[in-house]
């Protein structure tokens, strides 16, 4: 008689309810030196937001050699953007970081005597005995926020920005205690939010074209960038009443990540080990909202928009991470350590310009436009390995005290973390931050 091994399979499944809801007191807007008549009242703001969410995680497992050895495995599931109290304090009237606070202006001291001779509390021009040009923003003072949030995004079911992941993979038994894991991840983004300045429309933006400074470091060097480039008219500087809306108002923009991990991971005797490989690519497009919505990214509304690049597809990013540790037979020693190489930072060409090709001026005086398609150049790899020396003693029936020597980035790489991604011939990638270099510590931990 043969008898079938049992076939095993196992899932598991369950439905989230997320619900969130947050709402704003009464505030009143009182007196200030710059602002001697307000004395504004705001009421109670509810349902800032009101979110439900329905959330499904589905998982499932299948012997597929009914061995217990090989093992496939699924996933699905949604989650949701976490949010505590951020968007009622971001159009909380009562918050100071929310009201506009401050203004710029232009003077000109024509007596030169360093003194602005104007009424600094009217926000209209004055031409004597200073040159004292009008408020560059309107809404000085007013306690309304200068951005809101459009009620479709803050009241129903399914509005709130989610993730979709989904995961497929496989578990194998390589040896007795030595197994091999591989799986594939996809992670979709979903239910973005544009910022728009309901008081400009497409058509108050002028296209404008920059030339790429000569230098070989720069993928571009001496070309012409003449799209994705946009500077808000002249009579539209200062005009600004911004509303956080739904981007499919728009057009269709997409965010979704893929990725490969493998790892292995084995016991035998007094060694462990786990180690593996993951890699991962991003895709970004936004480019239809960018062609009806010129001010998306722009910050304050009216600064020209300073990234070309609507469309960004990453390249495939591998990191490589392990971890090892051995007893030794004798005097109770265990030696361990981590070893981890991941891609080094993403590099950006930030270039102010004060004019554009052709010499035409700013709205603002000045545009900052990064020269490199964001993905696509990167520093060095950051390689470090940490290493530990731990002295075992036994206390009591129980317990323990671990006498740890650590060698940190024992190699001593002097990787760079951050790099000046403001754009000169003299500075740019200098090192803003690099890792630590090699230390050694001691501790004592005591289990018991």
């Amino acid at each position: 008689m043969v008898v079938e091994p049992a076939v095993e399979r196992r899932g598991a499944g369950g439905v989230r309810f997320d619900f969130q809801n947050e709402s704003n007191d009464a505030f009143t807007a009182k007196p200030g030196p710059w602002l001697p008549n307000r004395n504004t009242s705001y009421p109670e703001m509810p349902d800032v937001p009101n979110w439900k969410d329905i959330n499904p995680r589905l998982g499932a497992t299948y012997d597929l050699l009914g061995n217990g050895k090989t093992a496939i495995k699924g996933s699905i599931s949604r989650s949701v953007q976490q949010d505590s109290i951020g968007i009622a304090q971001a159009v909380n009237p009562g918050n100071p970081n929310v009201s506009v606070s401050s203004v710029s202006r232009v003077w000109i001291d024509q007596n030169n005597n360093g003194t602005p001779d104007c009424d600094l509390t009217n926000p209209s021009p004055q031409f004597f005995p200073d040159l004292c040009l009008g408020w560059l923003n309107s809404n000085f003072g007013s306690a309304a926020p200068q951005t809101t949030y459009d009620p479709a995004i803050l009241n129903g079911w399914g509005v709130r920005p989610y993730n979709w992941e989904f995961s497929a993979g496989v578990q194998q038994e390589l040896l007795p205690r030595i197994s091999l894991n591989a799986a594939y991840f996809r992670r979709i983004l979903g239910n973005f939010q544009v910022t728009d300045n309901t008081l400009v429309t497409a058509a108050d933006f002028t296209p404008y074209s920059v030339q790429v400074p000569a230098d070989s470091r720069l993928p571009n060097s001496g070309q012409v960038i003449g799209t994705g480039l946009f500077d808000v008219n002249a009579n539209k500087v200062g005009q600004i009443k911004n509303v956080i809306t739904d981007a499919a108002n728009f057009g269709n923009q997409i965010e979704h990540w893929d990725g490969v991990d493998v790892n292995l991971v084995g016991r035998y005797s007094r060694f462990f080990f786990s180690g593996g490989v993951a890699s991962g690519r991003r895709v970004t497009d936004n480019c239809e909202v960018r062609a009806k919505l010129p001010e998306v990214g722009i910050s304050g509304g009216f600064s020209p928009v300073s990234n070309p690049f609507c469309h960004t597809t990453e390249p495939m990013l591998t990191s490589v991470k392990g971890t090892a540790s051995y007893n030794l037979p004798w005097y109770g020693i265990r030696l361990s350590g981590t070893l981890q190489s991941v891609p080094g930072p993403v590099i950006a060409a930030n270039n102010t310009y004060t004019t554009a090709v052709g010499g035409r001026a700013f709205s603002g005086g000045s545009a900052t436009v990064n020269l490199v398609e964001p993905g696509t150049l990167y520093g060095d790899r950051l390689n470090q390995v940490d290493l530990r020396l731990t002295k075992i003693l036994r206390v009591g029936r129980q317990g323990t005290i671990d006498l740890d020597l650590d060698i940190y980035n024992a190699f001593n790489s002097d990787a760079i973390l951050t790099q000046q991604d403001a754009y000169s011939l003299a500075t740019w990638q200098n090192a803003t931050s690099v890792i630590q270099p090699r230390f050694v510590k001691f501790q004592v931990r005591w289990d018991f």
